[in-house]
């Protein structure tokens, strides 16, 4: 969601695809929570999974939010792959189901964002073929590390499989999170260098802004701008940039080196009233100068 408003921020058109079945992940923390599962009193129709499995457009169940649009998610993702084994999709074809949903949409939108569960199934390769792009939230833990591993290999198998077809899958970067020790982020960096997968120059906080923009279902930026919580903006005041410099890396307006660059001369400024674009515009002419 942050990375979503932080592009959209830069003049972006951006659409977000809300892809875990779960409750409580992106659909809930745009404030959309009641459409992304059913009740006894109500049950939501259409949504996504009638997009790729029935007659409806996917620009038909789109909802708005401040900084970029947003397709709801749904508890019936979870059906994603009984749904495709019993459609007629078969081969290669059976990875096209999300894609050919966003190709209809090119002309509207700049960039799409696709949000899925941390498990490797159908639903999520059908989303690594279509966004192609991949950037990685890591835990930097064994554990982590291992699942890490465990989607460049299937990134790599994918890539080589479509290379042909003229289809480039890559893993762009990893995001850290919850890190507190600097040794900790400098090993798992040397390491997934090593591997090909630049890590990011910064690391996202357990305990920070996005807690509490989790409680007021608002995204990062609108939520320090907002007057109801503007006392708490100050608190970790460098997450709000880290998004901006993860949005434009994403984008491809920074290079991996120029993230880095930009990262290193914002991360010890104080925000103070100034807009996260404005703290970074003001610094890149510094930087290149």
């Amino acid at each position: 969601m942050q990375t979503a408003a932080a592009i959209g921020r830069d003049g972006y058109d951006v659409l977000a695809l809300d892809l875990d079945p779960q409750r409580g992940a992106l659909t809930h923390y745009a404030g959309y929570d009641h459409l992304d599962h059913d009740t006894p009193d109500k049950t939501v129709e259409p949504t996504v999974m009638d997009t790729f499995f029935g007659n409806t457009d996917l620009e038909d169940i789109i909802v708005s939010t401040p900084h970029f649009d947003l397709v709801p998610g749904h508890e019936d993702l979870s059906n994603f792959e009984s749904a495709l084994n019993s459609s007629d999709r078969r081969g290669v074809d059976e990875y096209w189901v999300i894609r050919e949903q966003l190709e209809q949409l090119s002309d509207q939108y700049d960039v799409f964002i696709l949000d899925v569960q941390a498990t490797l199934n159908d639903l999520v390769d059908n989303a690594i073929i279509a966004a192609r792009n991949i950037m990685v939230p890591i835990e930097l833990t064994p554990k982590g590390d291992a699942s890490q591993q465990g989607l460049e290999s299937t990134v790599g198998a994918m890539d080589s499989g479509f290379s042909k077809m003229g289809v480039d899958i890559v893993i762009k970067g990893t995001v850290p999170s919850r890190v507190g020790n600097a040794k900790i982020f400098e090993q798992y960096r040397d390491s997934m260098s090593d591997r090909g997968v630049p890590l990011s120059p910064f690391s996202i906080p357990e305990h920070s802004l996005l807690r509490y923009t989790w409680d007021q279902q608002m995204d990062l930026f609108s939520f320090i701008e907002s007057n109801k919580t503007r006392d708490l903006r100050s608190y970790e005041e460098h997450v709000p940039l880290a998004f901006k410099v993860i949005g434009r890396w994403m984008t491809g307006d920074y290079t991996y080196d120029e993230a880095v660059a930009q990262w290193d001369a914002v991360k010890d400024m104080e925000m103070g009233d100034a807009t996260p674009e404005k703290l970074l515009g003001d610094r890149e002419q510094e930087v290149n100068a």
